[in-house]
This record gives structure tokens, sequence and C-alpha cells, in this order.
């Protein structure tokens, strides 16, 4: 069994997957840690990534309708900025937990945090996405991001 995140919503599948190894291998070794949301490094990353992503798509024409009429056809827009690349990019590459909500990147509050891998993995897979539209991304080489990306690639 691979690490696992576990939380009170995922537990029980957690169990019988436990279970499954039991009778598979009759004994098994479990140990438990705090999943690390990371550092602040990686949000503020992210942020910064977003605000280049949405000035790249604004500036290509991308817009946020502001109203859709009963027959589901919408008029007037806006540019897109960088809250709507957080919360679209967010669920893209974060991902959603469970019951679908997607995970937050803050530290606390009542949504799943991410934790400090799949946050690195939001950002890895951002990374990539940029740099297959030209998108540049500011990259500090004394950042969480940079450090992690390093012992990766070790």
């Amino acid at each position: 069994m691979k690490d696992v995140t576990v939380t009170n919503n995922t537990i029980q599948d957690y169990f019988e997957e436990l279970i499954k190894e039991i009778d598979e291998h009759g004994v098994v070794i479990c140990s438990s840690q705090p999943a690390d949301t990371g550092k602040w490094g990686m949000a503020k990353l992210w942020r910064m990534w977003m605000s280049a992503t949405a000035k790249f798509m604004a500036k290509n024409g991308v817009t946020m309708p502001l109203m859709i009429n009963a027959d589901g056809v919408t008029y007037s827009s806006r540019p897109f900025n960088a809250e709507d690349a957080h919360e679209l990019f967010t669920r893209q590459h974060l991902g959603v937990d469970e019951s679908g909500t997607r995970l937050s990147w803050a530290k606390s509050g009542a949504q799943r945090k991410a934790t400090k891998g799949e946050r690195f993995n939001a950002l890895r897979k951002h990374e990539e996405w940029s740099s297959e539209r030209g998108i540049i991304l500011f990259k500090p080489r004394k950042s969480e991001y940079q450090e992690l990306t390093d012992k990766q690639n070790d």
C-alpha cells in the first residue's frame, strides 16, 4: 500500500484497503504522521503564477461572462483575472476531495487543505501547462518549490 492521505471522510476506505493488505500478507506495518501542508512559499508562488496566467489569457481574448439568460445565452463579459485563474486551475491541477469540493491552498479553515505533495504536483502541472502555451512564469531559485524540484530531479 502506498502512502495515503486519510481524513475523517476517507478513513473507512483506508480501513478497507488495510484489511485487504492484511488478508493478503498476514502482517503489515502501519505508521502515521501529520500531513504537512508546506510553507506559504508554494501558495504565494501559485498566486503569482495565476496573475501571470490571467494576464496572458486576457491578452489572448479570454473573458468571463457576466450574465446568462434563461435560454443559457451569455451576454456581457469582463476580462479574465487572477482570481478566475486561481479557481479554474486549482480545481484542474490541485483536484477535489471525495465530495467534489476543490482542495484548498489555505492553511486553516473548513475545506480540506492540500498537502505539500499535492501543492507541489499542482505547481508542476501548471508549469507544464504554461510552458506548452508559451507563458513565462517566474521561478525563484531559493524557493520551496525549487528545492522540491531539485530533490525530485536528483
